[in-house]
């Protein structure tokens, strides 16, 4: 698998490039336009994992997802479930470090797909402008795909999940929509060697609006952390 993985990662370098560049007619286009093209390059992505890693994937509960905007809040253990994520839900938007922005090319695509940054240096500003950023897209119709634990971790890895989503689940008055993975177990955290499998994600039932802080902390690790055990076995 490490001459496959090496393929791969030299597959995805050019596949990025070439859309890059044949696609920046889009960045003068409404921002509408660039999302079948993010679309067809992360179709891209998953074709060569299957076609060069031997890694299918399957999504489980796609029934679950509500047709209202959502607060998706989800294990984070590769960057499988950001592109399928993103791929699978209509209209969804991630939060970002603002410096982010200053990468050349990739930052102009980013601003352009209406993503939400963060300027971690202005503290309790930068947070009272990003809800207000996130309530304006999921006013629009839009939906926000949180990582709760903020990281990467390894399947099975202790569970580590932080608060600063229940503030937008606060605010916006949105339900939450839980995901499972075990993408780990095949695109490892901080291991180049990719393995051979089948990737799940697992969509759980929304978790209403208007709950305590606890409760929600509760039943979303809960709701997660079960999940994505089972998917282990």
């Amino acid at each position: 698998m490490l001459i496959r993985t090496a393929i791969f990662y030299i597959l995805l370098s050019i596949w990025t490039i070439f859309l890059g560049i044949i696609c920046i007619p889009y960045l003068i286009l409404p921002n509408q336009f660039l999302r079948p093209a993010i679309r067809i390059w992360i179709k891209g992505i998953f074709i060569m994992l299957k076609t060069v890693c031997s890694i299918n994937y399957e999504i489980i509960g796609m029934e679950n997802i509500p047709k209202e905007p959502i607060i998706v809040v989800s294990k984070h253990q590769s960057a499988f479930e950001t592109f399928a994520l993103y791929y699978y839900l209509n209209k969804s938007f991630f939060i970002h470090k603002k410096q982010l922005f200053y990468i050349p090319i990739f930052g102009q695509y980013l601003m352009k797909s209406n993503m939400v940054s963060i300027n971690r240096k202005e503290k309790t500003k930068a947070i009272r402008k990003m809800i207000f950023e996130v309530k304006k897209r999921l006013n629009d119709g839009s939906s926000i795909i949180i990582f709760p634990e903020g990281t990467r971790k390894k399947p099975g890895e202790k569970a580590n999940y932080k608060s600063g989503f229940v503030a937008i689940y606060n605010a916006t008055k949105r339900r939450l929509l839980p995901v499972a993975v075990n993408s780990g177990l095949y695109w490892p955290k901080k291991d180049f060697i990719m393995k051979k499998g089948i990737i799940k994600i697992d969509i759980q039932k929304p978790i209403d609006s208007n709950l305590s802080k606890n409760e929600v902390l509760n039943k979303v690790k809960t709701s997660i952390e079960n999940a994505s055990n089972r998917l282990l076995l």
